[in-house]
């Protein structure tokens, strides 16, 4: 009977509470908007002392981010963009990057652009493009993301492009950890991948040996294998993605919106039902506007459910 006398104090309009619902007090808004700071200010501290347990997880493959690229640009009519090792370094590298000088930007704070990576790692380039994403939780919202908008949008639809390199990094990016896409398009200039036919001009001038050589020729054959092997680098990406920490994450964005939304939610409810008891019961009041404050509190319950997770750039 206790445990019913307290709901009804704080949630119904009765005698105890000068028939308004305790919650709607003004005294008992101050203490839930406290609450409500107090949580924020909970997790901004508790993203510095244990970065392991705040911040977004995510399980993104760097070959998901290709085939929704590729499905959107087959969707506009363009040919699929192909897989390439070395703008896949490229771009983890550029991730890395980040991480270690700690910047959100496409260009870094000592000037360093996206394109030297692309040289860096010997793709020379007749187009270069680059999107970023972090915060996201998988693939398809990230790519969704960058197709809403209209510059990361046109290099997804970018008819020149030819190859795609996809780096997805883990770590902590100013002060918060956190899950960082680099999408890198290119387009190579003819003859960029010469490296491969001086390996094989090297057969023909053994050949050119005495009658003696045929017999080392053969040994010789198995050198150009070593060359292909190193061609699954994009490999080391995978454990990156796959870090068995992410189930211990606590996203501070989903935290937020689930606490706001059960506030705002339980407010809602109460003021409806304050309204409906009020109107039955003829209870007259001076300053309850209850239509108007739901009114409002619904258009807040609106924003929270459209805001979503994650930046681009």
């Amino acid at each position: 009977m206790k445990f019913i006398r307290v709901l009804r104090h704080y949630f119904l309009p009765h005698e105890s509470n000068n028939q308004k619902a305790k919650i709607l007090h003004p005294d008992s808004l101050f203490v839930m908007a406290i609450g409500l700071i107090g949580f924020q200010l909970i997790l901004s501290l508790a993203g510095n002392s244990f970065p392991k347990v705040l911040g977004y997880a995510a399980n993104i493959s760097p070959e998901e981010v290709i085939r929704l690229t590729n499905v959107k640009r087959a969707e506009n009519g363009l040919a699929p963009l192909a897989q390439n090792s070395t703008l896949s370094q490229a771009a983890l590298a550029k991730g890395n990057d980040m991480l270690s000088k700690g910047y959100w930007a496409h260009f870094a704070p000592d000037g360093t652009s996206p394109w030297t990576f692309f040289l860096n790692f010997g793709y020379k380039y007749k187009y270069a493009g680059e999107n970023l994403a972090r915060d996201f939780s998988d693939a398809s919202s990230a790519v969704n993301a960058w197709m809403n908008s209209p510059t990361h949008r046109e290099n997804i639809l970018n008819a020149n492009y030819q190859d795609i390199g996809i780096g997805v990094v883990e770590g902590n990016l100013l002060g918060a950890d956190t899950t960082i896409i680099v999408q890198f398009f290119g387009a190579q200039l003819a003859g960029n991948v010469s490296n491969v036919p001086e390996a094989k001009a090297k057969a023909p001038t053994t050949t050119s040996v005495p009658k003696p050589a045929p017999q080392v020729v053969s040994t010789p054959s198995p050198s150009p294998t070593p060359v292909v092997t190193p061609s699954p680098t994009p490999t080391p990406q995978q454990p990156i993605t796959d870090s068995g920490s992410s189930v211990a994450f606590v996203s501070p964005f989903t935290s937020t919106k689930g606490i706001s939304l059960l506030v705002t939610g339980l407010l809602i409810m109460i003021l409806s039902i304050d309204l409906i008891v009020v109107k039955r019961n003829r209870i007259v009041r001076i300053g309850g506007k209850n239509i108007a404050h739901i009114a409002f509190l619904g258009m807040i319950l609106a924003v929270i459910l459209i805001l979503k997770a994650g930046q681009i750039i």
